[in-house]
């Protein structure tokens, strides 16, 4: 009785050992599948992408096209039937030059002195040409986050000592550092803190097969013309059409004056006049929460909206 009681009992070791080792060899699977497939196979898809590029997009810039695009004649658009025709511009115009004032080729006046420390890849880094130059170096951490609101900022706790290749943990942060020669340096940089949670997210949580996968990026600059930014920006320009294949909305307009002209009407569909009151001071003003942003169709999905300037407030 007593043996045929062993038996049963290793019996019962053994195969819930084995269910065990069955288990999580499957969730590896599983896991190690979902993670590659979400690496490599987006990136296989922009190798291997074509974009359809309006041909007076290129024709405009004086881009000639690559393998990557097919052209889209202008017939296909079947623009004639428009009632606003869109007007023939040229960046050559002489009668437009003569006004412009493009930047000196000439270098900006910088400061001589190189940057002790940098960022990569999500790490603080030490320059070796400052560590050759000063001999050792050691260095404060103080991160910079957000405040009560959009226009201030506090420091966290302070971190000392740190190390080269440290992961970092936050995305600005001020450096202040010390060499051996008795040097000082501070000042503050910027770059991408890893987050594992939201890596495990996007593993765990893909985007499904019936999304349309679209990523949409509105980019321009404020008080930029279109045909400024072909003069002016020529890389930037050539980067968004033929690495990017970007749109670029030929027919967009202003609808009144300023910033609030540009922006709303192209995401709301509505002028400053047809939405909400929103103003501050103003009887009744409430946020623009409430406005029928463009962003509310996509919802389910992540947004993100910034508006950059020169300034770390």
């Amino acid at each position: 009785m007593q043996i045929r009681r062993r038996c049963r009992r290793y019996y019962l070791s053994q195969t819930s050992l084995l269910f065990l080792t069955i288990v999580s060899t499957f969730l590896t699977m599983m896991f190690f599948q979902r993670y590659f497939s979400n690496i490599f196979l987006p990136q296989q898809y922009e190798i291997d992408q074509i974009f359809h590029i309006d041909e007076t997009d290129l024709d405009d810039a004086r881009i000639l096209p690559t393998k990557n695009i097919h052209l889209i004649s202008k017939d296909y658009f079947n623009a004639t039937q428009l009632t606003c025709q869109y007007p023939k511009l040229s960046i050559d115009n002489p009668n437009i030059w003569q006004y412009l004032q493009p930047v000196r080729k000439s270098k900006p006046d910088c400061e001589k002195a190189a940057n002790w420390v940098y960022v990569e890849n999500g790490t603080f880094r030490l320059s070796q040409q400052a560590l050759q130059k000063h001999g050792a170096i050691v260095c404060a951490y103080r991160p910079i986050l957000r405040s009560k609101d959009d226009f201030s900022t506090m420091e966290g706790a302070r971190l000392f000592p740190i190390v080269d290749k440290m992961p970092l943990v936050s995305d600005f942060f001020r450096a202040d550092c010390r060499a051996r020669d008795g040097s000082f340096y501070s000042n503050i940089h910027s770059g991408i803190m890893f987050d594992a949670g939201l890596h495990m997210r996007h593993i765990w949580n893909p985007m499904v097969k019936t999304h349309l996968g679209y990523n949409v990026l509105m980019f321009g600059f404020d008080s930029v013309s279109r045909m400024t930014f072909m003069r002016f920006l020529p890389k930037s320009y050539n980067y968004l059409i033929k690495e990017l294949g970007s749109i670029v909305m030929k027919g967009y307009n202003i609808v009144g004056d300023g910033t609030p002209a540009a922006l709303l009407p192209i995401l709301t569909g509505k002028t400053e006049r047809e939405l909400p009151e929103a103003r501050r001071g103003h009887t009744g003003a409430q946020t623009v929460d409430r406005f029928p942003w463009i962003w509310k169709k996509f919802k389910g999905k992540r947004q993100l909206s910034s508006e950059k300037t020169h300034v770390i407030y």
